[in-house]
């Protein structure tokens, strides 16, 4: 549905023609970040990442920023190079992200699921891709969702005896599975991985990348087939002409070079390459284009919690599987509680092609700029009553905050990344920021610049979604 590949040859950048080369990313979160520092790393050619608001602000800083290193490949080595990636960036920061050791323990209340875990773990352990063998999934995790890390069976009556979890009612589990390599992002004022955003961009910025804040990129020109340049402006205006405008744009023969937006604030920049990293608003980028991306957006909200004292322990992030919500002692004293609802079409995106290792398999939301950032009334009192049949002292905590998070969902789980059908128009795709944005950017900045096609490359083409040239 996306597009085809182009190398070098067919016109994408590379070494023989670097001297035309420059990049606009549209997305200052983690994906952007990575992308353009990724790019800085490679080539000296003009670097401009586009940003809505600020920085790591929208997507990025909503996310509960947990990492870890788990799965089938290929998903297993993007997401060990991000841990590599991460380990320089924590060895010598230039920002202040901050990394804690938690470890990840989904819980269960119905015997059945309890046995089916203990499977799961027996099955995994010790294996790999190659030998793992067949089995039953339990509403999406099985034995392959655990290889590549270490995944143990605690019954419900040896919680307490083996986990250092005071607060957790153990009373009412009958299991768990407990992932002890998972681990939170933070930084001093930010309980999501906007800090580690800005560290990436703070380097790409000393290799000569340029960051526009508060812009908004609200088109792209293509003449041709190909792309010529973009349209931006200030952030924070009514949609009404946007929107109008992108319609008519994404409606016209990509092969028409498009004109400038008629509003007088909007400004034509020019340029050969656009990579869209910009998250939930990818598709509507792309489409203006004629790109489409197979994605589908599901809603995740969110409430902060303060507690009456710190905890004096660490606790690992606690899912249930029965409810679908999260418990995540992002401090000593602050608590996110997530919900992923089943039903009425919301649900969660995820890396893993298996819904419910990030919640369920719920319907899309087609456009997040619809959508409300407060959560229904009925997902706040699921979540908080869960959280505290689980957890029993955060009842005495305060509600202080709360949002909906957007995810994005591909049709096979792996990120899109890529050129697209449009010369010049590259896609930086994926549902799991956090975990897969390094080796994204990595991935793309070998293309574009040095025309290689890495070993992961079958896995995340957007070609591989190709069943018309002008999609």
């Amino acid at each position: 549905m996306t597009g085809d590949d182009h190398g070098s040859a067919d016109g994408e950048p590379g070494p023989a023609d670097a001297e035309e080369t420059a990049f606009a990313v549209v997305g200052g979160g983690i994906v952007g970040a990575s992308v353009a520092f990724h790019l800085s790393e490679r080539t000296d050619e003009p670097i401009t990442v586009y940003e809505r608001g600020e920085p790591g602000g929208e997507t990025t800083r909503k996310s509960t920023a947990m990492i870890g290193v788990a799965g089938p490949e290929p998903l297993y080595e993007l997401r060990a190079y991000g841990i590599r990636l991460y380990n320089d960036l924590l060895d010598d920061p230039t920002t202040a992200p901050q990394y804690r050791g938690a470890g990840r323990l989904r819980v269960t209340t119905d015997p059945d699921v309890a046995a089916g875990f203990a499977r799961l773990a027996i099955a995994a352990e010790g294996r790999t891709d190659d030998d793992v063998p067949a089995s039953t999934a339990i509403e999406g995790i099985d034995a392959a969702t655990l290889t590549h890390g270490t995944a143990a069976f605690v019954p419900g009556e040896e919680i307490r005896g083996r986990l250092l979890v005071p607060p957790v009612n153990d009373e009412i589990l009958e299991g768990a599975l407990y992932r002890p390599e998972f681990g939170y992002v933070s930084g001093d004022d930010t309980l999501g991985a906007g800090e580690l955003a800005r560290e990436l961009l703070e380097r790409a910025k000393e290799n000569g990348v340029t960051v526009e804040s508060e812009t908004e990129v609200t088109g792209i020109h293509t003449a041709e087939g190909r792309v010529v340049g973009i349209e931006t402006r200030p952030a924070g205006r009514t949609e009404t002409n946007a929107a109008s405008n992108a319609g008519a744009r994404a409606t016209s023969d990509a092969g028409t070079s498009t004109g400038p937006d008629t509003n007088s604030t909007t400004t034509v920049v020019e340029t050969r390459n656009v990579i869209c990293a910009a998250g939930p608003w990818n598709p509507g980028l792309a489409a203006t284009a004629g790109i489409e991306i197979p994605v589908e957006h599901v809603r995740s909200p969110v409430f902060s919690l303060k507690l009456d004292r710190p905890l004096p322990y660490t606790l690992p992030m606690i899912k249930s599987h029965e409810s679908s919500v999260g418990i995540h002692p992002k401090r000593r004293d602050r608590v996110l509680v997530t919900y992923t609802p089943r039903r009425d079409g919301d649900g969660d995106g995820n890396e893993n092609g298996r819904s419910d290792e990030h919640g369920s398999d719920g319907g899309a939301l087609r456009d997040p700029s619809t959508g409300s950032n407060t959560p229904r009334d009925a997902e706040r009192r699921t979540a908080l009553r869960w959280a505290e049949r689980l957890v029993p002292l955060l009842a005495d905590a305060t509600l202080t905050d709360e949002w909906v998070g957007i995810g994005t969902k591909t049709p096979d789980g792996a990120p899109i990344v890529g050129p697209t059908a449009v010369k010049g128009l590259s896609l930086a795709v994926t549902g799991s920021g956090i975990q897969l944005a390094p080796a994204v950017g990595d991935i793309l900045a070998r293309r574009l610049v040095d025309g290689e096609m890495t070993a992961h490359h079958d896995a995340v083409t957007p070609a591989r979604f190709a069943d018309d040239p002008r999609r």
